[in-house]
């Protein structure tokens, strides 16, 4: 990269500016950015650089023939900065598609075992290889006999974790510090930990880990992410090449993710993930309801089941340009209709106070201020 002002002079720093002109007149900053191009398929090998180099120049100028904030010396040193971190993250990217990713997971249960799934499933990055922890052992045994050649077995976390591109942390919170201290647990600086427990904050996790910051991510996803559906949550958001992976998990030629700006707005958003158990709880409320009253259990299983997928399905279509879509949806409800009947009635006994009121407890463990009960 190259950074030049004109017209200019030296200075101690070296950082070129005009000092033979007092109304600095005509000043204009040019930043060259050389950047590695590389185009990939799915087969590891067929990563290659298409040009040398993609060059972009970008000329800022004063009009008002004074040099503004953003051309300040310390703002195109972070222009410098910014452009040799997207060097580096076009050759870690590279890299992950030409040789593959090495991971490895300590804990393997319900949510590990589902992001293993679906990184396996995924087709933009390769994965030269898997090693998992041996419990839960039904779902450590049924993914090493589907990927024989990639994926191990391990029983020691230390083995897991031994060259390894990322490490998922996957256990309870109570055990986070036991996976640590008990087994002396020590990861290479290189390695990125993506941890899966929700209530163990990024602070505590470097200062467990002895990873750089930069190092430690923090991911929230729900089971589906095995089908690559879903969208899974990131924090922080500055490392692009882990939002890309963490994106594979929501399926589609571009993948899903929200990488979050910091913990707060992801422990907000957390606790829509906890709302899978509600609903969960009311569609077999549903079902029960059916099955009281004559409805063969498969008949009152299958329509209550597609019934809700036909409701979600439409909500989500256009929810991510339009949020209002809910609203509209509510709108939409024939006046004096059934389903405006049924609305009306829930609110007046107080059904959705009630999930305001639990959310707002899991926000408050999730946050570590209570134990998460209302009563």
């Amino acid at each position: 990269s190259s950074l030049a002002l004109k017209p200019s002079s030296k200075r101690n720093d070296g950082i070129q500016t005009n000092n033979s002109n007092s109304n600095n007149n005509n000043i204009s900053v040019v930043v060259t950015s050389l950047v590695p191009n590389y185009s990939y398929s799915s087969r590891p090998s067929a990563a290659r650089r298409t040009t040398p180099y993609s060059v972009t120049t970008t000329n800022y100028y004063n009009s008002n023939n004074r040099l503004k904030s953003f051309l300040s010396v310390n703002s195109c040193r972070t222009v410098v900065t910014n452009m040799s971190h997207q060097m580096e993250d076009n050759d870690i990217e590279k890299n992950a598609v030409e040789k593959g990713l090495k991971l490895g997971f300590v804990g393997f249960g319900t949510i590990a075992s589902s992001i293993a799934i679906g990184l396996m499933t995924q087709t933009r990055y390769p994965i030269y290889s898997m090693k998992i922890s041996r419990r839960s052992e039904s779902r450590s045994s049924a993914l090493s006999n589907q990927y024989p050649e990639k994926v191990t077995v391990c029983d020691d976390v230390r083995d897991i974790v031994t060259d390894c591109d990322i490490v998922f942390l996957c256990v309870l919170p109570e055990q986070v510090n036991e996976v640590f201290e008990q087994y002396q647990l020590q990861l290479e600086s290189k390695v990125d930990l993506i941890s899966l427990v929700a209530t163990t904050k990024l602070a505590e996790l470097q200062r467990i880990s002895n990873l750089p910051k930069e190092k430690i991510h923090k991911m929230i996803c729900l089971p589906s992410v095995a089908q690559l559906q879903g969208t899974p949550l990131l924090v922080p958001n500055q490392n692009k090449h882990i939002q890309s992976i963490v994106s594979t998990l929501g399926g589609g030629q571009s993948g899903d993710c929200i990488a979050c700006e910091n913990e707060a707005i992801m422990e907000s958003l957390m606790v829509t993930s906890c709302m899978m158990g509600p609903v969960y709880g009311l569609m077999k409320q549903n079902r029960d309801f059916l099955i009281q009253r004559g409805v063969p259990p498969q008949d009152a299983s299958h329509f209550v089941g597609k019934q809700y997928f036909a409701m979600v399905a439409d909500a989500e279509r256009e929810c991510k340009t339009n949020p209002n879509r809910f609203d509209h949806l509510i709108e939409e409800q024939t006046p004096g209709g059934l389903n405006e009947q049924s609305l009306h009635n829930l609110e007046k006994l107080g059904f959705l106070d009630s999930y305001q009121k639990a959310m707002d407890a899991i926000l408050k463990r999730i946050q570590g201020t209570s134990d998460g009960s209302i009563i």
